[in-house]
Protein backbone atom coordinates (compact mmCIF):
# COMPACT_ATOMS: atom_id res chain seq x y z
CA UNK A 1 0.00 0.00 0.00
CA UNK A 2 2.35 2.17 0.75
CA UNK A 3 4.23 1.82 -2.56
CA UNK A 4 1.03 2.53 -4.55
CA UNK A 5 0.70 5.78 -2.15
CA UNK A 6 4.45 7.16 -3.08
CA UNK A 7 4.07 5.69 -7.10
CA UNK A 8 0.78 8.14 -7.11
CA UNK A 9 3.15 10.76 -5.34
CA UNK A 10 5.54 10.22 -7.40
CA UNK A 11 2.97 10.62 -10.69
CA UNK A 12 1.48 13.81 -9.49
CA UNK A 13 4.62 15.46 -9.12
CA UNK A 14 5.80 14.21 -12.54
CA UNK A 15 2.72 15.94 -13.82
CA UNK A 16 3.33 19.07 -12.13
CA UNK A 17 6.66 19.15 -13.54
CA UNK A 18 4.98 18.14 -17.22
CA UNK A 19 2.50 21.61 -16.18
CA UNK A 20 5.11 23.93 -15.79
CA UNK A 21 7.13 22.52 -18.49
CA UNK A 22 4.47 23.03 -21.05
CA UNK A 23 3.43 25.99 -19.42
CA UNK A 24 7.12 27.65 -19.64
CA UNK A 25 6.97 26.60 -23.12
CA UNK A 26 3.64 28.93 -23.89
CA UNK A 27 5.90 31.89 -22.74
CA UNK A 28 8.74 31.42 -24.44
CA UNK A 29 6.61 30.71 -27.81
CA UNK A 30 5.17 34.19 -27.12
CA UNK A 31 8.47 35.76 -26.32
CA UNK A 32 9.82 34.15 -29.68
CA UNK A 33 6.83 35.20 -31.33
CA UNK A 34 7.14 39.10 -30.31
CA UNK A 35 11.01 38.99 -31.11
CA UNK A 36 10.01 38.04 -34.51
CA UNK A 37 7.37 40.75 -35.29
CA UNK A 38 9.88 43.36 -33.72
CA UNK A 39 12.49 42.05 -36.17
CA UNK A 40 10.19 41.93 -39.14
CA UNK A 41 9.05 45.50 -38.42
CA UNK A 42 12.71 46.84 -38.21
CA UNK A 43 13.43 44.76 -41.40
CA UNK A 44 10.12 46.30 -43.33
CA UNK A 45 10.84 49.92 -41.70
CA UNK A 46 14.57 49.51 -42.91
CA UNK A 47 14.00 48.02 -46.44
CA UNK A 48 11.03 50.67 -46.83
CA UNK A 49 13.95 53.63 -45.95
CA UNK A 50 16.44 51.95 -48.03
CA UNK A 51 13.85 51.99 -51.46
CA UNK A 52 13.32 55.56 -50.52
CA UNK A 53 16.34 56.30 -50.45
CA UNK A 54 16.81 54.51 -53.63
CA UNK A 55 13.91 56.47 -55.37
CA UNK A 56 15.66 59.81 -54.11
CA UNK A 57 19.02 58.76 -55.62
CA UNK A 58 17.36 57.81 -58.88
CA UNK A 59 15.07 61.22 -58.80
CA UNK A 60 18.59 63.08 -58.50
CA UNK A 61 19.98 61.48 -60.96
CA UNK A 62 17.41 62.20 -62.71
CA UNK A 63 17.20 65.92 -62.37
CA UNK A 64 20.79 66.17 -63.14
CA UNK A 65 20.51 64.41 -66.62
CA UNK A 66 17.32 66.95 -66.67
CA UNK A 67 19.41 69.83 -66.65
CA UNK A 68 22.45 68.75 -68.77
CA UNK A 69 19.55 68.12 -71.43
CA UNK A 70 18.51 71.78 -71.00
CA UNK A 71 21.56 72.99 -71.05
CA UNK A 72 22.34 71.01 -74.83
CA UNK A 73 18.93 72.30 -75.61
CA UNK A 74 20.38 76.21 -74.60
CA UNK A 75 23.42 74.95 -76.90
CA UNK A 76 21.26 74.25 -79.58
CA UNK A 77 19.15 76.86 -80.01
CA UNK A 78 20.42 79.66 -77.90
CA UNK A 79 17.75 79.92 -74.90
CA UNK A 80 16.71 78.26 -72.70
CA UNK A 81 13.82 75.91 -73.05
CA UNK A 82 10.72 78.33 -72.73
CA UNK A 83 8.75 78.64 -69.52
CA UNK A 84 5.52 77.09 -70.34
CA UNK A 85 2.62 78.55 -68.28
CA UNK A 86 0.50 75.54 -66.82
CA UNK A 87 -2.79 77.46 -66.37
CA UNK A 88 -5.21 78.10 -63.50
CA UNK A 89 -3.58 75.66 -61.37
CA UNK A 90 -0.20 78.39 -61.14
CA UNK A 91 -2.31 81.50 -62.53
CA UNK A 92 -5.09 80.87 -60.35
CA UNK A 93 -7.21 82.54 -62.58
CA UNK A 94 -5.77 86.25 -62.13
CA UNK A 95 -4.76 88.12 -65.22
CA UNK A 96 -1.56 89.62 -63.42
CA UNK A 97 -0.51 85.90 -63.29
CA UNK A 98 -0.96 84.90 -66.88
CA UNK A 99 1.33 85.53 -70.26
CA UNK A 100 0.49 88.44 -72.53
CA UNK A 101 0.24 87.07 -75.85
CA UNK A 102 2.43 89.20 -78.88
CA UNK A 103 -0.72 91.69 -79.53
CA UNK A 104 -0.23 92.27 -75.91
CA UNK A 105 -3.89 90.91 -74.44
CA UNK A 106 -3.58 88.19 -71.73
CA UNK A 107 -3.89 84.92 -72.37
CA UNK A 108 -5.84 82.33 -72.49
CA UNK A 109 -5.69 79.95 -68.88
CA UNK A 110 -4.00 76.80 -70.45
CA UNK A 111 -0.70 76.04 -71.65
CA UNK A 112 -2.26 75.40 -75.31
CA UNK A 113 -4.82 77.50 -77.25
CA UNK A 114 -5.58 77.69 -80.78
CA UNK A 115 -5.25 80.13 -83.13
CA UNK A 116 -8.05 82.01 -85.61
CA UNK A 117 -6.26 80.31 -88.29
CA UNK A 118 -6.94 76.79 -86.98
CA UNK A 119 -3.37 75.62 -85.63
CA UNK A 120 -2.60 75.68 -81.76
CA UNK A 121 0.53 77.22 -79.94
CA UNK A 122 1.73 77.14 -76.69
CA UNK A 123 1.10 79.56 -73.55
CA UNK A 124 4.70 80.71 -72.95
CA UNK A 125 6.38 83.75 -70.51
CA UNK A 126 8.16 85.15 -73.16
CA UNK A 127 11.60 86.81 -72.61
CA UNK A 128 10.48 89.48 -74.89
CA UNK A 129 6.96 90.41 -73.34
CA UNK A 130 7.00 89.08 -69.84
CA UNK A 131 10.58 89.64 -68.81
CA UNK A 132 9.53 90.78 -65.49
CA UNK A 133 8.00 87.86 -64.45
CA UNK A 134 11.38 85.73 -63.95
CA UNK A 135 12.22 88.64 -61.13
CA UNK A 136 10.87 88.91 -57.58
CA UNK A 137 12.06 92.22 -56.52
CA UNK A 138 9.95 95.22 -56.60
CA UNK A 139 12.23 98.14 -56.95
CA UNK A 140 9.31 100.54 -56.89
CA UNK A 141 9.92 102.68 -53.86
CA UNK A 142 11.21 100.03 -51.59
CA UNK A 143 13.64 96.91 -51.52
CA UNK A 144 10.91 94.50 -51.29
CA UNK A 145 10.16 91.11 -52.48
CA UNK A 146 7.24 91.25 -54.36
CA UNK A 147 4.47 88.59 -54.28
CA UNK A 148 2.29 87.77 -57.01
CA UNK A 149 -1.63 88.31 -55.93
CA UNK A 150 -0.60 89.70 -52.63
CA UNK A 151 1.02 92.94 -51.04
CA UNK A 152 4.83 93.92 -51.52
CA UNK A 153 5.40 93.21 -47.72
CA UNK A 154 6.56 89.89 -46.42
CA UNK A 155 4.48 87.14 -45.51
CA UNK A 156 4.23 84.01 -43.97
CA UNK A 157 2.35 82.93 -46.42
CA UNK A 158 2.99 84.91 -49.63
CA UNK A 159 6.31 85.09 -49.17
CA UNK A 160 6.64 81.00 -50.37
CA UNK A 161 4.12 81.63 -52.99
CA UNK A 162 6.42 81.67 -56.73
CA UNK A 163 4.76 80.71 -59.59
CA UNK A 164 8.00 81.20 -61.66
CA UNK A 165 7.98 77.10 -62.73
CA UNK A 166 6.14 74.83 -65.67
CA UNK A 167 5.63 70.99 -65.10
CA UNK A 168 4.90 70.71 -68.77
CA UNK A 169 7.51 72.34 -70.18
CA UNK A 170 10.63 69.94 -70.09
CA UNK A 171 8.23 67.45 -71.83
CA UNK A 172 7.10 69.41 -74.39
CA UNK A 173 10.70 70.99 -75.69
CA UNK A 174 12.61 68.21 -74.78
CA UNK A 175 10.66 65.10 -75.61
CA UNK A 176 8.45 66.19 -78.39
CA UNK A 177 5.17 64.62 -77.09
CA UNK A 178 2.54 66.69 -78.80
CA UNK A 179 0.46 67.14 -81.77
CA UNK A 180 1.75 67.64 -85.01
CA UNK A 181 -0.59 70.64 -85.76
CA UNK A 182 1.78 72.34 -82.70
CA UNK A 183 4.97 71.09 -82.29
CA UNK A 184 5.01 70.22 -86.16
CA UNK A 185 5.98 66.60 -86.33
CA UNK A 186 3.60 63.55 -86.14
CA UNK A 187 4.80 61.39 -83.34
CA UNK A 188 7.89 61.70 -81.11
CA UNK A 189 9.91 64.85 -82.15
CA UNK A 190 9.54 68.48 -82.54
CA UNK A 191 10.44 70.97 -84.79
CA UNK A 192 12.86 73.70 -84.41
CA UNK A 193 11.42 75.83 -81.68
CA UNK A 194 11.03 79.65 -81.35
CA UNK A 195 11.85 81.39 -78.10
CA UNK A 196 8.03 81.98 -77.92
CA UNK A 197 6.71 78.62 -77.68
CA UNK A 198 6.12 78.22 -81.43
CA UNK A 199 7.64 75.58 -84.05
CA UNK A 200 9.38 76.74 -86.98
CA UNK A 201 7.12 76.24 -89.86
CA UNK A 202 3.85 75.46 -87.82
CA UNK A 203 0.73 77.31 -89.28
CA UNK A 204 2.75 78.68 -92.41
CA UNK A 205 1.77 77.53 -95.92
CA UNK A 206 2.41 73.84 -97.01
CA UNK A 207 5.65 72.60 -97.94
CA UNK A 208 7.66 75.38 -95.57
CA UNK A 209 10.90 74.61 -94.32
CA UNK A 210 11.75 73.09 -91.24
CA UNK A 211 14.35 71.15 -89.03
CA UNK A 212 13.17 68.01 -87.54
CA UNK A 213 14.75 67.11 -83.97
CA UNK A 214 14.45 63.94 -82.28
CA UNK A 215 13.72 63.63 -78.16
CA UNK A 216 16.69 65.72 -76.54
CA UNK A 217 16.44 63.10 -73.97
CA UNK A 218 16.45 59.20 -73.93
CA UNK A 219 13.63 58.89 -70.83
CA UNK A 220 14.00 55.43 -70.50
CA UNK A 221 17.84 55.22 -69.72
CA UNK A 222 17.62 58.54 -67.26
CA UNK A 223 15.12 56.59 -65.14
CA UNK A 224 12.21 59.76 -66.37
CA UNK A 225 9.16 58.79 -66.89
CA UNK A 226 6.12 60.43 -69.02
CA UNK A 227 2.58 61.51 -67.16
CA UNK A 228 -0.33 61.70 -69.25
CA UNK A 229 -2.71 63.81 -68.09
CA UNK A 230 -0.86 64.76 -65.33
CA UNK A 231 -2.57 67.76 -63.09
CA UNK A 232 -0.72 68.77 -59.77
CA UNK A 233 -3.29 69.13 -57.67
CA UNK A 234 -1.70 68.94 -54.53
CA UNK A 235 0.58 72.12 -55.56
CA UNK A 236 -2.77 74.03 -56.11
CA UNK A 237 -3.79 75.28 -52.78
CA UNK A 238 0.30 76.75 -52.67
CA UNK A 239 -1.03 79.93 -55.08
CA UNK A 240 -4.18 80.53 -53.13
CA UNK A 241 -3.30 84.00 -51.31
CA UNK A 242 -6.58 85.73 -50.32
CA UNK A 243 -7.99 82.89 -48.38
CA UNK A 244 -10.48 81.54 -51.33
CA UNK A 245 -11.40 78.10 -51.45
CA UNK A 246 -9.35 75.76 -53.68
CA UNK A 247 -12.10 74.78 -56.71
CA UNK A 248 -11.71 71.34 -58.54
CA UNK A 249 -8.62 70.99 -60.27
CA UNK A 250 -9.97 67.96 -62.39
CA UNK A 251 -13.15 70.52 -63.13
CA UNK A 252 -11.15 73.53 -64.10
CA UNK A 253 -9.12 70.87 -66.25
CA UNK A 254 -11.99 68.53 -67.70
CA UNK A 255 -12.84 70.41 -70.74
CA UNK A 256 -9.49 71.85 -71.18
CA UNK A 257 -8.27 67.64 -71.54
CA UNK A 258 -11.07 66.70 -73.87
CA UNK A 259 -10.79 69.13 -76.16
CA UNK A 260 -6.92 69.95 -75.91
CA UNK A 261 -5.71 66.20 -75.73
CA UNK A 262 -3.07 65.15 -75.88
CA UNK A 263 -1.82 67.79 -73.63
CA UNK A 264 -1.23 68.41 -70.06
CA UNK A 265 2.44 65.58 -70.07
CA UNK A 266 4.64 65.79 -67.81
CA UNK A 267 7.89 64.22 -66.70
CA UNK A 268 7.68 62.72 -63.34
CA UNK A 269 10.15 60.86 -61.03
CA UNK A 270 10.42 57.87 -59.28
CA UNK A 271 8.00 58.49 -56.78
CA UNK A 272 5.30 59.52 -59.87
CA UNK A 273 4.90 63.20 -58.65
CA UNK A 274 6.36 65.40 -61.19
CA UNK A 275 9.56 67.83 -61.71
CA UNK A 276 9.58 71.32 -61.77
CA UNK A 277 11.35 73.33 -63.64
CA UNK A 278 11.97 76.66 -62.48
CA UNK A 279 13.79 79.79 -64.32
CA UNK A 280 14.61 82.95 -62.83
CA UNK A 281 16.51 86.18 -63.82
CA UNK A 282 19.46 88.20 -61.52
CA UNK A 283 18.77 91.98 -60.57
CA UNK A 284 15.59 94.17 -59.88
CA UNK A 285 15.00 97.83 -61.41
CA UNK A 286 16.35 100.77 -59.70
CA UNK A 287 15.70 104.20 -61.06
CA UNK A 288 15.66 102.81 -64.60
CA UNK A 289 18.96 100.90 -64.12
CA UNK A 290 19.21 96.73 -63.39
CA UNK A 291 20.98 96.34 -60.10
CA UNK A 292 22.14 93.40 -57.71
CA UNK A 293 23.14 94.79 -54.41
CA UNK A 294 22.31 91.86 -52.42
CA UNK A 295 21.58 88.54 -52.13
CA UNK A 296 17.84 89.21 -52.60
CA UNK A 297 18.58 90.53 -55.85
CA UNK A 298 19.49 87.31 -57.63
CA UNK A 299 15.64 86.50 -57.22
CA UNK A 300 16.36 82.59 -56.16
CA UNK A 301 13.21 80.97 -55.63
CA UNK A 302 12.53 79.93 -51.90
CA UNK A 303 12.01 76.86 -53.13
CA UNK A 304 15.83 76.41 -53.13
CA UNK A 305 16.28 78.10 -49.79
CA UNK A 306 16.34 76.66 -46.68
CA UNK A 307 12.94 77.90 -44.75
CA UNK A 308 14.68 78.68 -42.13
CA UNK A 309 16.98 81.11 -43.63
CA UNK A 310 14.72 82.19 -45.58
CA UNK A 311 11.78 82.95 -42.84
CA UNK A 312 14.46 84.98 -41.26
CA UNK A 313 15.20 87.65 -43.81
CA UNK A 314 11.87 89.53 -43.99
CA UNK A 315 12.92 92.21 -46.16
CA UNK A 316 15.20 93.39 -43.81
CA UNK A 317 18.74 94.40 -45.83
CA UNK A 318 20.27 94.51 -42.13
CA UNK A 319 19.20 90.53 -41.66
CA UNK A 320 20.31 90.26 -45.14
CA UNK A 321 23.69 90.67 -45.01
CA UNK A 322 23.89 87.89 -42.29
CA UNK A 323 23.05 85.47 -43.98
CA UNK A 324 24.11 83.45 -47.15
CA UNK A 325 20.79 82.15 -48.31
CA UNK A 326 22.85 80.11 -50.52
CA UNK A 327 24.73 78.16 -47.79
CA UNK A 328 27.81 78.79 -49.84
CA UNK A 329 26.54 76.77 -52.96
CA UNK A 330 28.70 79.28 -55.78
CA UNK A 331 26.56 77.24 -58.46
CA UNK A 332 23.47 78.69 -57.06
CA UNK A 333 24.47 82.24 -56.85
CA UNK A 334 25.27 81.84 -60.69
CA UNK A 335 22.29 79.77 -61.44
CA UNK A 336 19.01 81.04 -63.77
CA UNK A 337 16.77 77.69 -64.00
CA UNK A 338 16.73 74.08 -61.49
CA UNK A 339 15.10 71.20 -62.02
CA UNK A 340 13.31 70.15 -58.26
CA UNK A 341 11.79 67.03 -57.60
CA UNK A 342 9.50 67.22 -54.35
CA UNK A 343 11.55 63.52 -53.05
CA UNK A 344 9.50 60.95 -50.97
CA UNK A 345 7.13 62.90 -49.35
CA UNK A 346 6.01 64.39 -52.12
CA UNK A 347 6.18 67.82 -50.75
CA UNK A 348 8.05 71.22 -51.96
CA UNK A 349 8.19 72.82 -48.63
CA UNK A 350 6.43 76.31 -50.48
CA UNK A 351 2.90 74.56 -49.94
CA UNK A 352 0.27 76.02 -48.09
CA UNK A 353 1.61 76.20 -44.12
CA UNK A 354 -2.15 74.42 -43.44
CA UNK A 355 -1.53 71.33 -45.89
CA UNK A 356 2.45 70.82 -44.67
CA UNK A 357 0.39 70.45 -41.24
CA UNK A 358 -2.04 68.04 -42.62
CA UNK A 359 0.59 65.70 -43.80
CA UNK A 360 2.94 65.57 -40.64
CA UNK A 361 -0.50 65.37 -38.59
CA UNK A 362 0.35 68.67 -36.40
CA UNK A 363 -1.51 71.40 -35.48
CA UNK A 364 -0.94 74.42 -37.70
CA UNK A 365 1.14 77.03 -36.05
CA UNK A 366 0.85 80.60 -35.53
CA UNK A 367 4.59 81.41 -34.61
CA UNK A 368 6.72 82.15 -37.94
CA UNK A 369 9.93 79.83 -36.60
CA UNK A 370 7.58 77.06 -36.42
CA UNK A 371 6.13 77.63 -39.80
CA UNK A 372 9.59 77.74 -40.75
CA UNK A 373 10.81 74.14 -38.97
CA UNK A 374 7.88 72.50 -40.62
CA UNK A 375 8.44 73.56 -44.20
CA UNK A 376 12.24 72.38 -43.18
CA UNK A 377 11.17 69.16 -42.27
CA UNK A 378 9.18 68.51 -45.68
CA UNK A 379 11.64 70.06 -47.89
CA UNK A 380 14.98 68.98 -46.79
CA UNK A 381 14.47 65.32 -49.06
CA UNK A 382 13.84 67.59 -52.63
CA UNK A 383 16.30 66.64 -55.10
CA UNK A 384 17.46 69.55 -56.90
CA UNK A 385 19.50 70.12 -59.94
CA UNK A 386 20.73 73.84 -61.18
CA UNK A 387 21.86 75.69 -64.40
CA UNK A 388 22.71 78.75 -65.66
Amino acid sequence: MMIIQENQCRLGRSKQRHALRAGFSLIELLVAIGIIALIAALLISSLNRATKTARRAASQRSAAALAQTVKQFQNEFGFLPPMIHDGVVVSNGLPANRPLLPDGTISEDGPIFEQPSGFKTLVVWSEGLDFNFFRKRSGLASDEISFYGASTVWANEGSWDDRRYSIYSLSYFLTGVLDKDIDGVRGPGFARPNIDGSFLGVGYPVGSSRDRYEPMIDVDRKGVRLSNDYVDTQGYPEHLLDGSDAPSVSDAYADYQTYQRPALIALVDAFGNAFRYYRWEHGRFSNGQLVVENQLDLNIPPVLIDPVVYSSIENDPLVVGEFDITNGNIKLRDATFAIVSAGPDGFFGTEAIETIAEFLSTEVPTDPEEMADLRREVWADNAVEVGS
